[in-house]
């Protein structure tokens, strides 16, 4: 079987983790769904966002979301595992250290843009992700795609294939 996986928020605690210092670089006190819009409508302010991120080495530091390495290490030996993230390329460097670091196994590690992971992980059996549109998007692509359940996420699911899911322990349930 083929599996995409996303990173943030999907492998990696990144909104947990960087949302006070997110909150400090906009001067502002955001809950999840009002960052989500902001990064969307912010564009520009966002690559200085990233700048600082990278800068700063910040997603080296972001924690493991519970269950993600021992799942996707007992999936790595039998199934492809391709991570598509939508981190910018700049971080790439920062991005492998942190897999090292939490010793995340995968065959293939992508950057791309946002509404555009599909065409990194072509033929996918299934996909998991955190984002919904762009799991809208990935269900025309995919045979079934995994929703990690997250307060931005939280509308109605429009495609029978896709499946939201709770904990890294409710996919190694399903996908095993």
């Amino acid at each position: 079987m083929r599996i995409g996986i996303d990173i943030d928020n999907v492998i990696a605690n990144t909104f947990e983790d960087l949302a006070a210092r997110f909150n400090q670089y906009v001067g502002k006190d955001l809950n999840a769904n009002e960052v989500v819009d902001f990064m969307r409508r912010e564009k520009f302010r966002m690559w200085g966002y990233w700048f600082v991120t990278w800068r700063d080495g910040l997603l080296t530091r972001v924690s493991l979301i519970e269950g993600a390495k021992h799942t996707i290490t007992s999936w790595y030996d039998d199934h492809e595992i391709l991570l598509v993230t939508s981190r910018l390329p700049i971080l790439n460097r920062q991005t492998k250290k942190w897999l090292n670091q939490h010793e995340i196994p995968y065959h293939k590690l992508h950057h791309s843009k946002e509404r555009e992971k599909y065409k990194k992980a072509p033929n996918c059996d299934v996909f998991i992700e955190d984002n919904l549109e762009e799991c809208e998007i990935l269900a025309d692509y995919c045979d079934r795609v995994y929703l990690m359940d997250h307060p931005w996420n939280r509308r109605p699911l429009k495609k029978d294939n896709i499946i939201r899911v709770t904990s890294w322990t409710e996919l190694k349930e399903i996908l095993t």
